[in-house]
């Protein structure tokens, strides 16, 4: 973390510190207008904020006014965060979970927790600066790929619409303008971007993206009555299967996650455990 979290602050202000500093420096601009509506405060307060932070952190940010917002100043050194892309990746997948931060946050005493992580493929922190920005801002990406299909990088443009996290790494969803379609790239597989501007409107929607699929998991048919219990209490089935709604662009992903698609009929039951009901009504969105 940063080295700046003296006593004097109130760990209200050092929130929205925070907060400014994140903002700024993955999005790259911020104004008093972020501030006040997400913590509700006044113009003046806001005002103020800012001000603090530029006394704490000189040279972090500028006044733009042509942009009439504050923006990163390249000699930016974090003073109250990592600036990790780790970090961001964390804060965006709590975001995702109903904001579980802000409980964390707020509740003290809690018991000992050891968590068991997969390797972390590795991201630069530019490159998802400029995604982060990007899908923020509707930009286009010049951007250098590197596929396991391709012996060498390839210059490619996209229009990037969502960062997705599918369990163990993360991909950004994407018009693909050199390809004319929608792609998914690994964001650690993401060399170099370059913004070249406001991107146009894509010729057509993502409709992968936008259709929604029905998944029906239930326990191995091999287990016995006892053991099919006890599987269903694990994942709150009822009536024998639980049923959750995925999108067709991730539908794959999730069912890697859960180890199941694929075979899973065919495994040893108490390896397995539980098998997907419903292939043959989503079979023609599974790409594995």
């Amino acid at each position: 973390m940063g080295n700046l979290l003296q006593p004097n602050l109130k760990w209200e202000q050092r929130h929205r510190l925070t907060l400014l500093e994140a903002t700024v420096f993955w999005s790259g601009e911020i104004s008093t207008g972020t501030l006040i509506n997400y913590f509700g405060i006044s113009r003046v307060q806001a005002s103020k904020d800012l001000t603090l932070y530029q006394s704490l952190c000189p040279g972090n940010i500028r006044y733009d006014k042509y942009l009439k917002r504050y923006v990163v100043d390249d000699s930016f050194k974090p003073g109250f965060m990592d600036g990790t892309t780790g970090e961001l990746l964390q804060v965006l997948k709590l975001q995702q979970q109903n904001g579980y931060e802000t409980l964390i946050a707020l509740v003290g005493n809690l018991p000992t927790v050891e968590i068991v992580n997969p390797l972390a493929r590795q991201i630069d922190a530019r490159v998802l600066r400029g995604i982060v920005q990007a899908v923020r801002f509707k930009f286009e990406l010049e951007i250098s790929y590197q596929s396991l299909s391709s012996p060498e990088p390839k210059t490619l443009q996209i229009n990037p619409h969502t960062l997705v996290f599918d369990g163990l790494r993360w991909h950004v969803r994407s018009f693909s303008v050199t390809h004319n379609d929608y792609r998914d790239f690994v964001l650690a597989r993401i060399h170099r971007v370059s913004i070249l501007g406001k991107a146009d409107e894509p010729p057509f929607t993502d409709t992968l993206w936008n259709k929604w699929l029905t998944v029906e998991i239930g326990p191995h048919p091999g287990l016995n009555d006892a053991q099919k219990s006890v599987i269903e209490r694990d994942f709150g089935m009822v009536d024998g299967k639980c049923v959750t709604q995925i999108r067709a662009a991730l539908l794959s992903y999730f069912l890697l996650s859960m180890r199941i698609g694929k075979d899973d009929l065919h495994r040893e039951a108490m390896e397995q455990q539980i098998v997907l009901l419903n292939r043959d009504e989503i079979k023609d969105f599974i790409f594995f």
